[in-house]
């Protein structure tokens, strides 16, 4: 005589309840924890739900269903998508008999962050370099001055303004590369930090 098997008999339908269940509940962790990310670098919460349920998910979603997933309003659920699509990160499908407006997510992950980088952190960079570069020609300028005090000043402050100056200008390169190969040589921050 066999000895019972001391598992119980399972439903199938449970199983498939408690599945459906957790995948639901990780898509939801993982929708959070891209959120956070997101709104670290100054990007919307919400565009990091929606772009992360359009990743986890194995077809194209419609926004009532991204709405679904997410939590998010139908205004807000458009706007975050127009959004997406905007930064290349989120686009429109066109599957075969299929009416109504769905997306997927852009699944390449280097591509998708070497594009924001060359989009959103070149300009930045770039601004500040002008801008750092804007005051230092001013010092040069109009900073002169026969008081020796002053003398004194203007030369502190143009060395700092310098410093600072090179570091932007090294970090600019650095975004540059990012940008263009996907790939951060720090060696060159490495070494202007150790020089201070």
């Amino acid at each position: 005589m066999a000895a019972p098997d001391p598992t119980p008999p399972t439903d199938s339908a449970s199983d498939a309840a408690r599945a459906r269940a957790a995948a639901e509940q990780a898509t939801w962790m993982v929708a959070d924890a891209i959120a956070d990310l997101m709104e670290f670098w100054n990007f919307k919460p919400s565009m990091g739900r929606v772009w992360t349920v359009l990743y986890l998910s194995r077809a194209p979603l419609d926004a009532v269903e991204i709405g679904r997933r997410t939590g998010l309003s139908s205004g807000s659920v458009s706007m975050t998508l127009a959004e997406l699509q905007h930064w290349g990160v989120v686009r429109r499908a066109w599957p075969a008999g299929e009416r109504r407006k769905v997306y997927e997510a852009e699944t390449d992950v280097v591509a998708m962050v070497t594009r924001v980088f060359r989009e959103r952190e070149l300009r930045m960079v770039g601004d500040a370099v002008q801008r750092l570069e804007a005051a230092r020609r001013l010092l040069d300028e109009q900073g002169r001055s026969s008081s020796a005090d002053q003398m004194l000043e203007g030369r502190f402050l143009a060395t700092r303004i310098d410093a600072v100056l090179g570091l932007a200008r090294i970090g600019r390169r650095v975004v540059e590369q990012l940008a263009l190969v996907g790939a951060v040589d720090l060696g060159p921050i490495r070494e202007a930090l150790r020089r201070r």
